[in-house]
Formats: C-alpha cells, sequence, structure tokens
C-alpha cells in the first residue's frame, strides 16, 4: 500500500515537473501575448524603442498587479450570500420570491461581466495603440505584412 502510495506521487511530482519544465502555456491569451511579442522583436527595434517597450510592459504589469490585489479585495469583502431563511417558514418556502431574487442576481452578474468584457476590449485596445505608437512607419507596415501570415 505504501509503495503504491509512494509511486503514485513520484509518477505526479514527475509529470508535473515536466509539464511546468517545458514552458508551454495552454491558455490562448499566453500564446496571442508571446506571438504578439514575437512579432514586435522581428522589426528591427532601435535601442531607445527597446527601452520604451521594456518601460511599457513594466507599466503593464504594474497596472496588472494592482487590478488583480483590488479584484482579490474586493472579493474578500463581497459577502452577496443569499439569506435563505427570508424564504422559508415552518410551514412553507416561497417558491417564486426566490426565484426573483435569483433571476435578479443573475442579470447583474450578467451586466456586471459585460462590463468587465467591454473595459478588457478597451484596455487591449489602448494597449495596442501605444505599441503602434512606439513604432516607425517602416515598422508599422511590416508588423501588418507579418500579422497576415
Amino acid at each position: 500500500m505504501k509503495r503504491t502510495a509512494i509511486a503514485i506521487i513520484a509518477t505526479f511530482g514527475l509529470s508535473s515537473a515536466l509539464m511546468a519544465g517545458s514552458g508551454m502555456h495552454s491558455c490562448k491569451h499566453h500564446k496571442e501575448r508571446s506571438s504578439l511579442y514575437t512579432t514586435i522583436e522581428q522589426l528591427d527595434l532601435t535601442e531607445a524603442q527597446k527601452k520604451e517597450l521594456q518601460t511599457f510592459r513594466e507599466t503593464q504589469r504594474g497596472e496588472k498587479k494592482a487590478s488583480r490585489k483590488a479584484l482579490k479585495e474586493k472579493r474578500a469583502m463581497k459577502q452577496n450570500r443569499t439569506d435563505l431563511s427570508r424564504f422559508m417558514t415552518a410551514e412553507k418556502f416561497d417558491k417564486e420570491a426566490f426565484k426573483a431574487v435569483m433571476k435578479e442576481r443573475m442579470q447583474s452578474r450578467e451586466k456586471m461581466r459585460e462590463e468587465r468584457r467591454e473595459a478588457m476590449i478597451e484596455r487591449r485596445a489602448e494597449r495596442m495603440e501605444k505599441l503602434f505608437a512606439i513604432l516607425t512607419p517602416e515598422q508599422r507596415e511590416k508588423w501588418i505584412q507579418l500579422s497576415q501570415k
């Protein structure tokens, strides 16, 4: 029994280490980001452009960290649990009131999701605009050509 458990743990650990060491990301946004920066690196950037791009990347990282921290704090503070006792009595469960509250919550969540999607699209558009501004017209043309492949 102990040997089996040890073998399973060792196999799991080894496979995890191999997967982590491969450096491959299965997330779509990681591939896109990698592809974007790989394309930009093919544009023969000047040293000034490289420094500006590095500063831009560092700024983006800082903004993401701050955003994640704010979201984490918001989630921690959010204790928006439905008090089921308000729908129940010793005699019955108020199904219609429960459904109305749940429907309202679902609509609220959908609205928040849509707002987050819109904000994400806006952030990506701003990021692309800033990256595009770093490049010369010739580099922009080359980027467009590389993007079409």
